[in-house]
């Protein structure tokens, strides 16, 4: 490895690429990922979903070394993006408005990015645990409420999505907990805890939160532009 931390990655995607851009990416994803980029009727869905898979193959070159080209990626249970090559190596990547994220690492990672926007609070109710709950409507103002809902969402995205259960695992099963200093962490007794999870959260400018499920404490993110990859 030539990277021991896990690190997160935050594109800020340029949805006004010209044409011959759009082409020009094109190329760079395999046949099968054309093919689903060619499926999407909204040219923006499109477009994020051929940064996708350019962002993570950069990612993992990055904290591998190997080439671009010698990333191998597959399903795999539940859904979830896998590494066929490089061996041992975990990445993890999220989507939400104009900010695309990715974190890479030796173990297993989830990452989860939200917009905060309005929201009926009431539904967290079918979703979210009693504390959870408790936690969300304590503030008095329905902009905190709001936020301190995705804050709570995207903690537990980031959690199925590390564990690889994803949505077959009971969002209730488990409870997020904020410390005194709103530090994360998540109480899970449907299994043997594991010790050694760190959970970071983030504010991705004013408007986006940011959860990551991880072994190790990240690297600061490393913010890139779209351009970088329109050479």
């Amino acid at each position: 490895m030539l990277d021991s931390k896990s690190i997160i990655y935050a594109l800020k995607i340029d949805f006004n690429i010209e044409q011959t851009q759009y082409n020009q990416l094109l190329t760079k994803l395999t046949c099968e990922r054309q093919r689903k980029v060619k499926q999407f009727r909204k040219r923006e869905d499109a477009i994020r979903c051929i940064f996708a898979d350019i962002l993570a193959r950069y990612v993992v070159h990055k904290f591998n070394g190997c080439t671009v080209d010698e990333v191998q990626k597959k399903v795999g249970v539940n859904g979830k993006p896998i590494l066929t090559f490089p061996r041992n190596v975990h990445f993890n990547v999220s989507h939400a408005g104009i900010w695309l994220v990715c974190i890479v690492d030796e173990k297993p990672v989830g990452i989860d990015i939200e917009r905060i926007q309005e929201i009926d609070i009431d539904i967290a109710q079918s979703f979210f645990t009693k504390e959870e709950y408790a936690y969300i409507i304590y503030p008095m103002t329905i902009d905190e409420q709001q936020k301190r809902f995705f804050q709570i969402w995207t903690m537990k995205e980031c959690y199925v999505k590390a564990t690889g259960e994803g949505l077959s695992k009971n969002l209730l099963s488990f409870s997020v907990h904020f410390n005194n200093q709103y530090s994360p962490t998540i109480i899970d007794n449907s299994i043997k805890q594991q010790l050694d999870w760190q959970f970071e959260q983030y504010m991705i400018d004013e408007s986006y939160i940011l959860s990551v499920a991880s072994h190790k404490k990240s690297k600061k993110i490393k913010f890139l532009e779209s351009g970088i990859f329109l050479n």
